[in-house]
């Protein structure tokens, strides 16, 4: 291949849902005697599991969560969402600038796959992915594992120096830099962080076209199968 595949983050990058399910989460808390703030919530609960993020709260709070936690936290946040999804500034220009340039793109998130293509659909942009969309439940591995991003590079059929990761979490970052890919994190406000050394800070979503070409793999698309036909 010689185009970088693009692998999008859902939540935070594409779609600007991650306070919806934080509030949600923080509902939960509540009914185990937990008082959360937006920001507190934020730090807690920004690019983690579901599950975990309940046992965290169990864990402060020192009582068992409600044994319907999960669905109870998916309704508030649903209902925090409303009838309207918007995609984040700028995210449309960078998908029809890829899109016309001819570079693929996927979504690799942490969400059920279900609800992936649910949100891109509300927002208006699942045709720019078709059914390149992959969860951290059909890997059984959530981020910063890289196992998520290794499925995605490998069912579109690209070597993961190839690939070029567009996230908004340290989690997400982590599992890119885990996997060996480039990353690039998208931060509309850059004082907010943490960052990684060395990744690249996005403070607009329409810049990471831009950023895609810039990329260059340390190796070409030849050298690469020459090597692996020797292995």
């Amino acid at each position: 291949m010689s185009e970088p595949l693009v692998i999008f983050d859902l939540d935070g990058v594409l779609v600007d849902t991650q306070h919806a399910e934080n509030g949600g989460l923080a509902a939960v808390g509540a009914l185990m005697g937990l008082t959360l703030t937006a920001e507190r919530a934020d730090e807690l609960f920004s690019g983690k599991k579901m599950q975990e993020c309940i046992d965290l709260m169990a864990e402060l709070a020192g009582v068992e969560p409600p044994p319907d936690a999960i669905p109870l936290a998916r309704a508030a946040c649903e209902e925090l969402i409303g009838d309207r999804l918007d995609p984040i500034d700028g995210v449309r220009t960078a998908l029809a600038g890829l899109a016309d340039a001819g570079i693929p793109m996927c979504v690799a998130s942490n969400s059920p796959r279900e609800l992936i293509a649910g949100r891109l659909d509300a927002a208006g942009i699942r045709p720019y992915f078709g059914e390149r969309l992959f969860s951290a439940y059909d890997v059984d591995a959530w981020k910063p594992d890289p196992r998520l991003f290794l499925r995605a590079a490998e069912s579109c059929g690209t070597a993961p120096e190839w690939c070029v990761v567009v996230e908004d979490s340290v989690v997400g970052v982590d599992a890119a830099l885990a996997a060996e890919m480039t990353v690039v994190q998208y931060a509309a406000d850059p004082a907010q962080g943490p960052h990684r050394a060395g990744v690249r800070v996005l403070t607009r979503m329409d810049a990471v076209p831009e950023a895609v070409r810039a990329h260059r793999p340390t190796r070409t698309p030849d050298e690469l199968r020459r090597v692996e036909g020797a292995a």
